[in-house]
Order: C-alpha cells, then sequence, then structure tokens
C-alpha cells in the first residue's frame, strides 16, 4: 500500500502514481504504474486527468510481505539482511552492521520493489504533505518576501528575486540574481539553479568518484 498526494499543481520534481479510475473501493485504488518525473507539459497533463497522484514514498506492509518481496525482487539485498539480523542481540551486531550495509546495493524501495510488485494498491491523501528533502520545499513552507525570496542567515540583497538561501553565520551578498538556491555550510557551498536542484544527486556522484566522502 503506498500514499499518494492528490496533485495539486503541475509538479515535476516528484514521481507520481498512475490508478485505475473506478477501482475504487473504501478509498483505496488499484495502481496502475508508477511514472518518472514528468516534464512541466506531461505534469499538466496528469493533472488534467485526475487519475496522478503524487508519490509520497510512504508505504504500508507487514514485514513478512516486504520481506518476501526483497527476496524475490532484490535478492542480493536480502542476502545482505541475514548477517545483520544474526547478529541482532550479540556483541558484535554495530561492526556486522555498518560492514553489511555499506555492501548493500543502493537502490530505493520504488525501483526496487514497488515497481515490479503485483497486489499495488493506493490511497489518495490531501493533508499538506511537501517534500522537505528538496530544497525548492523551503519558499513553500517558509515566509517569503515580496520578491518570491527565501532567505535563512546573515543575507544582504539587491534586486534579488525567486531565490532561495540559507547560510550561517557568514554573510551572504546577494546582487541582481534570479531564481537560484544557495546554500552555505561550514564545509561546502552550493549554487545551483532552482530548475536543477533535482540533480543535486550528480554532485554526489561525482563526489564519490572522486573519493571525496569526508563532504557526503
Amino acid at each position: 500500500m503506498t500514499l499518494g498526494i492528490t496533485p495539486t499543481y503541475p509538479e515535476t520534481g516528484y514521481g507520481y502514481i498512475k490508478y485505475v479510475s473506478g477501482s475504487g473501493r473504501n478509498g483505496v485504488y488499484t495502481v496502475e504504474r508508477f511514472v518518472e518525473k514528468p516534464d512541466l507539459e506531461t505534469a499538466r497533463g496528469y493533472l488534467r486527468a485526475g487519475s496522478y497522484l503524487w508519490n509520497s514514498g510512504m508505504f504500508i506492509w507487514k514485514a513478512s510481505t516486504i520481506l518476501a518481496n526483497i527476496a524475490q525482487y532484490m535478492p542480493e539485498l536480502s542476502d545482505g539482511l541475514v548477517p545483520i539480523v544474526e547478529a541482532y542481540g550479540t556483541p558484535h551486531f554495530g561492526e556486522v552492521l555498518e560492514q553489511q550495509f555499506s555492501t548493500l546495493p543502493s537502490e530505493s524501495i520504488d525501483y526496487g520493489i514497488m515497481e515490479k510488485a503485483d497486489h499495488i494498491y493506493t490511497i489518495p491523501g490531501s493533508f499538506g504533505w511537501d517534500d522537505v528533502g528538496s530544497w525548492l520545499a523551503l519558499e513553500r513552507i517558509n515566509h517569503t518576501d515580496q520578491d518570491g525570496n527565501m532567505f535563512s542567515g546573515d543575507i544582504v540583497s539587491i534586486d534579488t528575486k525567486n531565490c532561495t538561501i540559507s547560510g550561517g553565520k557568514r554573510l551572504i551578498a546577494a546582487l541582481g540574481v534570479e531564481d537560484i538556491v544557495v546554500v552555505d555550510t561550514p564545509d561546502a557551498l552550493l549554487v545551483c539553479d532552482k530548475n536543477s536542484t533535482q540533480d543535486i544527486k550528480k554532485i554526489l556522484a561525482e563526489l564519490r568518484a572522486q573519493n571525496r566522502t569526508e563532504l557526503l
């Protein structure tokens, strides 16, 4: 079971759930398929269709059910969990967990299980959900000024529009910029176009390729 969010605008940064119209019973619908993050025109079409939900990434299942599906669709992950389970409650659990976790495949439950499994259902929800894992969510859940900016930290701004800037103790001066995200932390500075926030994972991949794991 997955909780889908009734979309309120054509978001291009979320995956969507396509459910079977007319399959609803007691508010539960059969999932037809999961779809990837769309372009703007496609997202508008999803909104007009009325049978698409944002994929919130919230799932409901029995432990026995998800473990059986992991064994079927993600056998490498299933095999890697065995030593962790066997070490649970022993003095070696922490060591085994750290060792095994680093070897497990890096694949989301959406791709690994939900897009392949049978008998998937969804419950549409409208309860003010937002993807707080996105930097753009900051401007949706926090106050923005008259120019559409969301500032946090010591910010000086002139002719700045529709920007999200999050800093710390260091002064950030923004002049004549528009539609960018700036995040300043003690060990790294991120500057990106708002349309590229979903690609930050590419930076993480590059850092791993350069073996700069201390920044991850």
